[in-house]
């Protein structure tokens, strides 16, 4: 377990999910933000993705031991330097006090620590339209044409990471 900084980090633990507990309690998390509160359909949530050796979870939890917020790091060898962030969630009581731009913060250094080529990465994520804001205020360029993912609108985003 890793301490993290910052203001919501007083209150939370960054774990890297290695067993199939962990990634069942990210899973609860997403469905409840997804599924329950956003109406994504169950099957298209959970995916093969998931399970795949190439991607990495991470988890935050509260000081209880709750996982209040995920995210997963997909990457792709034929594409070095650049990985794909998604399934980023956020429980609802923990919104609005910096525990996503942490979470951005904990997966872009995984991305940078493992996945940069020369000294860079690339780290894309379709942002759904309603967070393009927090997305942009964490540096991520969002641009081209809204488009429908899971009967949500989305729009690319795409952010460079360079190793100081």
């Amino acid at each position: 377990m890793k301490m993290p900084e910052g203001p919501a980090a007083q209150h939370v633990t960054v774990e890297r999910v290695r067993s199939p507990a962990q990634l069942a309690e990210a899973q609860a998390l997403r469905i409840r933000v997804f599924v329950e509160e956003q109406g994504v359909p169950a099957d298209e949530e959970v995916d093969a993705l998931d399970t795949d050796p190439t991607t990495t979870h991470l988890v935050l939890r509260d000081h209880d031991g709750a996982v209040v917020a995920t995210g997963r790091l997909l990457t792709d060898p034929a594409h070095p330097g650049e990985v794909h962030v998604g399934r980023v969630a956020v429980d609802a009581a923990w919104r609005g006090t910096g525990l996503g731009a942490l979470l951005m913060r904990e997966l872009e250094a995984v991305a940078l620590a493992e996945h940069a080529d020369a000294g860079r990465c690339k780290v894309v994520l379709s942002a759904q339209v309603q967070a393009a804001g927090f997305y942009e205020r964490v540096g991520y360029v969002v641009e081209g044409p809204v488009y429908l993912d899971a009967g949500i609108e989305h729009r690319d985003a795409a952010k460079t990471l360079l190793d100081r």
